[in-house]
C-alpha cells in the first residue's frame, strides 16, 4: 500500500509515492514552459500540463505495483486556474498570478472597499497577484470562454476534478482568488458582486483531506492504478510543504522553505489578531489541517539566484555540489543583497535592484556563493525583525526544497538567524504532504498528528554557532544600510 503525493508548480510537476513511514518509493518529474504571448503575459498550456501530470502518475505506478496506491491528493502553486466544463473538458489556458491583466478591477475594488476592509475579509491585501483579477478580465476579454466554463479551478483542484473527484476548491486554494471570506469558510457574496463575478464559476469550498470519490476506472486503467484510488482535497503548496514538514499547528517551528523561491512558513493554531497581521502587512491563509493558518515571507531570489549564480559563474560543467564545496570555512566582507527578482510581505519589492558589495581582487568565486547564501539569510533575518511578534515563538526552522541537501546553506541559515535547522529524511515536502493529506482522508490515519508522526522522520540539525554571531551581526547591520 502506497500514498500518493502530487505536486504541481510554476515550471515543472511532480508525483511521488510514499509508504506509510514516509519512504519515498517513486517519484517522477515532468517539466513545462510558462507562456508569455506579449508583455506581462504569463499563461501554462493546460492540456499539456494535464498530459505531463498524468505522464507522472502513470510512471510512479508501474514503480509501485507491489506498492499500489491507495489515494492520492495534489498540492500546486496558488491563484492560477483552469477553465473547464462541467464534464471534464479543459477549455483554455491557466493565467499565472505573476501575469499583469486585470488590474483596472483591483483599482474597482478598491474605490468600494478599503485595502483594509478587504483584508479582513480574505487575510490579503489587495493586488493583481490573486485570482480574481483574471478571471474579471476574461469576463470582460473572453465572455465566450467564461460563459462556457462550468467552473474555474486552482490547480490542485483542477487535477482531483480531473482524475474523476467531485469540483470543489479547497480553503487554502480559495484564500488565494482574493474572494473567500476566511472566517466564514465561504465565498464572500460582497466581493463577488464588487468584482462582478458569479459565485456559481468557482466550485464550493471544502477542508482538505475531504473524500472526493475514486479514479475514474478506464482512466485508473490507463494509468496502470490498480483497484479503486482514493481522490482527497489537497491545498496550496506552501501550506503542504509545512505540512510535509512535520508543523500541523504549532508556532514554535516554521517551514524555510529553499526551492525557487525562498519562502518561510509558521503555523498559527488559532486566527491571528487581524488588524495586527495587516499593520504588518503578513498575509493570513487557512492551513490544511483545518482550525489552523499559516502566513509565509518570500523571496524569488532563493534557489533561482543561486542557479543564476551557477549559470553564470560556473559553465556547464559545474555542479552544484563542485560549487558548494569551494565555499571556505572562514567568513568575508562580501554583502550581497538579493534583490533580484520579486519578493512578498512585508517589503513587496519588483526586484531588478540586486547588487554585490565590498568585492576585491583577492576574492574568489566561493567567497561570492557564500555572500549570496548569506544575502538570502539576511533577507529573511530583516523580514522577522519588520513583522514583530510574528516569528516570535519560533525556535527552529524545517528545511524543505532542493537546497536543504546542502550542509553549508543550513548551517549558514543556522549562524544567522540564530536558530536551529532541522533537516528530515525527505525533502519533497510539499509531495509528502499532499501524501499525508490523502491518508487522513482515506481514513489511513486517524488523525493529521498520527500521520505526522508516522510520515515525517528528522534526518540532521544544525546549530547555531555563537562564535559567528558577533561578526553576522555587525555584517547584518552593514546588510540593512545597503538594502
Amino acid at each position: 500500500m502506497s500514498l500518493l503525493g502530487i505536486d504541481i508548480g510554476t515550471t515543472g510537476c511532480k508525483a511521488v509515492a510514499f509508504d506509510l513511514k514516509g519512504r519515498q518509493l517513486a517519484v517522477s518529474y515532468r517539466e513545462y514552459e510558462i507562456i508569455s504571448k506579449k508583455e506581462g503575459y504569463a499563461e501554462l498550456d493546460s492540456f499539456y500540463v494535464w498530459e505531463k501530470v498524468q505522464a507522472t502518475i502513470k510512471e510512479v505506478a508501474q514503480q509501485t505495483k507491489h506498492n499500489p496506491v491507495e489515494a492520492l491528493s495534489a498540492s500546486s502553486l496558488g491563484e492560477a486556474m483552469v477553465p473547464v466544463s462541467s464534464d471534464r473538458n479543459i477549455l483554455g489556458n491557466s493565467i499565472l498570478g505573476t501575469d499583469y491583466r486585470g488590474e483596472e478591477y483591483i483599482r474597482q475594488l478598491i474605490d468600494r472597499f478599503t485595502p483594509y476592509e478587504v483584508y479582513k475579509r480574505t487575510g490579503n491585501l489587495p493586488g493583481t497577484f490573486y485570482s480574481m483579477s483574471k478571471l474579471a478580465w476574461i469576463k470582460r476579454n473572453q465572455p465566450r470562454l467564461y460563459r462556457n466554463a462550468g467552473f474555474f479551478l486552482t490547480w490542485a483542484d483542477f487535477i482531483c476534478f480531473m482524475l474523476g473527484g467531485k469540483p470543489v476548491t479547497n480553503h487554502s486554494l480559495a484564500s488565494r482568488t482574493l474572494l473567500f471570506d476566511i472566517h466564514k469558510g465561504n465565498w464572500s457574496g460582497e466581493l463577488f458582486s464588487a468584482s462582478g463575478l458569479e459565485v456559481t464559476k468557482l466550485a464550493p469550498p471544502c477542508s482538505s483531506g475531504n473524500y472526493l470519490g475514486f479514479v475514474k476506472e478506464n482512466l485508473a486503467k490507463e494509468l496502470g492504478l490498480k483497484g479503486k484510488v482514493a481522490i482527497i482535497s489537497g491545498g496550496h503548496d506552501q501550506c503542504c510543504a509545512v505540512l510535509g514538514s512535520g508543523i500541523k499547528s504549532s508556532s514554535k517551528s516554521a517551514m524555510y522553505g529553499l526551492g525557487t523561491f525562498i519562502c518561510v512558513a509558521p503555523v498559527f493554531p488559532e486566527m491571528p489578531n487581524v488588524e495586527y497581521m495587516f499593520g504588518k502587512k503578513m498575509h493570513i491563509e487557512p492551513h490544511v489541517v483545518p482550525g489552523s493558518y499559516i502566513t509565509f515571507i518570500y523571496n524569488q531570489s532563493g534557489g533561482a539566484l543561486v542557479k543564476w549564480f551557477k549559470n553564470v559563474f560556473g559553465g556547464k560543467q559545474a555542479t552544484y555540489s563542485d560549487l558548494f564545496e569551494e565555499i571556505p570555512c572562514s567568513p568575508n566582507p562580501i554583502i550581497a543583497i538579493p534583490k533580484f527578482g520579486a519578493t512578498g510581505p512585508p517589503d513587496f519589492q519588483s526586484g531588478n535592484e540586486g547588487c554585490f558589495a565590498g568585492l576585491s581582487l583577492s576574492q574568489s568565486r566561493g567567497d561570492i556563493l557564500q555572500a549570496t547564501l548569506e544575502g538570502i539569510s539576511f533577507y529573511v533575518k530583516d523580514c522577522f525583525e519588520k513583522s514583530g511578534e510574528v516569528f516570535d515563538q519560533t525556535n527552529s526552522l524545517v528545511a524543505a526544497g532542493g537546497g536543504s541537501v546542502s550542509d553549508k546553506w543550513l548551517q549558514i541559515t543556522a549562524d544567522i538567524l540564530g536558530k536551529k535547522v532541522i533537516r528530515n529524511k525527505v525533502n519533497e515536502a510539499s509531495s509528502l504532504g499532499a501524501a499525508i493529506i490523502a491518508g487522513v482522508g482515506c481514513k489511513i490515519f486517524s488523525s493529521f498528528g498520527e500521520a505526522v508522526r508516522s510520515m515525517v522522520n528528522k534526518n540532521s540539525i544544525f546549530i547555531p554557532d555563537e562564535s559567528l554571531k558577533e561578526f553576522y551581526n555587525l555584517k547584518f547591520n552593514k546588510y540593512k544600510k545597503y538594502y
